[in-house]
């Protein structure tokens, strides 16, 4: 996992026909679960990954796996949101009372982990959507969170990637270096990762490269990595954060009012999403490109 996220898919499928064939079925659903979070932290289709949650969900519940199945609400809930428009709002009002539930939850049994996957999730769910607020929000939380747990939830380097994303589009909307140094922590992690795993690591350390060349304003520099990141998301098979890449050179052209190039890679963008199965977020993009 540490190495390469996407060859741990077929070993936790196994290890779940390896429970289930053994009658070992807390094993198996344990397997299961992880495979399900590995399958989104992969950028597997999202769509599919939604397939596989039925199907484990309905295994867990007939087998009376309560706690595994409460450990795979959180990636469920955020494929929901990536898969379905925010503009359905009977949907968004379903989910949020879901969420609710779940956390309330977390919080009675008072399960640290369980917590910190769900501000996990919410977080790079809000990321993605935009809303850097609530996902600067979130991380914030987790961070309390951390201080009593005594272990982090590091994710092969996911959990660092998506914080420094986060506490830089933060940087954006401020003009005050305020994250600075959770910035300098979240690259040396994810350097770190990119040194044993650079399949899955190389593209988020060249991004997050990138985002700190554009908040400097070094725009040429920026884009280079820019380039370089989503040609490596490409190369390793990332198509969520290929797509994360483009749009935030997308932002950058259209901060310096280059609306043809801006175009060129939020259609870039736009085209990746519907290919991971977040039409969704596919949706949202079209409503909120500015032009």
């Amino acid at each position: 996992g540490f190495k390469n996220l996407k060859l741990c898919v077929e070993p936790l499928m196994e290890g779940y026909r390896v429970g289930m064939q053994t009658g070992d079925i807390q094993h198996a659903m344990f397997n299961a679960s992880s495979f399900i979070k590995n399958s989104f932290f992969s950028g597997l289709n999202l769509r599919e990954v939604e397939k596989n949650i039925e199907k484990f969900g309905k295994e867990m519940t007939e087998y009376n796996q309560k706690a595994v199945y409460k450990s795979m609400l959180p990636v469920k809930q955020a494929v929901s949101d990536l898969i379905f428009s925010a503009q359905d709002t009977l949907l968004m009002a379903k989910n949020s009372l879901v969420q609710n539930a779940l956390f309330q939850q977390v919080v009675e049994e008072n399960s640290p982990v369980g917590a910190s996957d769900i501000y996990i999730f919410c977080g790079i769910v809000a990321y993605i959507y935009s809303r850097y607020e609530l996902a600067a929000a979130l991380v914030q939380k987790r961070y309390e969170l951390e201080k009593n747990m005594s272990r982090t939830q590091l994710k092969c380097g996911v959990t660092a990637f998506y914080d420094g994303l986060i506490f830089l589009a933060v940087t954006h909307n401020s003009t005050e270096f305020e994250w600075s140094s959770k910035i300098s922590n979240v690259m040396s992690n994810v350097k770190k990762f990119e040194q044993i795993g650079k399949s899955n690591n190389e593209h988020k350390l060249l991004l997050l490269e990138a985002e700190i060349k554009s908040r400097m304003g070094e725009k040429d520099n920026a884009l280079k990595k820019y380039q370089l990141a989503i040609v490596a998301a490409e190369q390793n098979g990332f198509t969520h954060e290929q797509a994360i890449a483009n749009e935030r050179a997308a932002d950058l052209f259209l901060r310096n009012d280059d609306k043809v190039q801006a175009s060129k890679y939020y259609g870039e963008a736009h085209s990746l999403y519907l290919k991971w199965g977040a039409q969704g977020k596919a949706d949202d993009l079209c409503r909120n490109i500015p032009f």
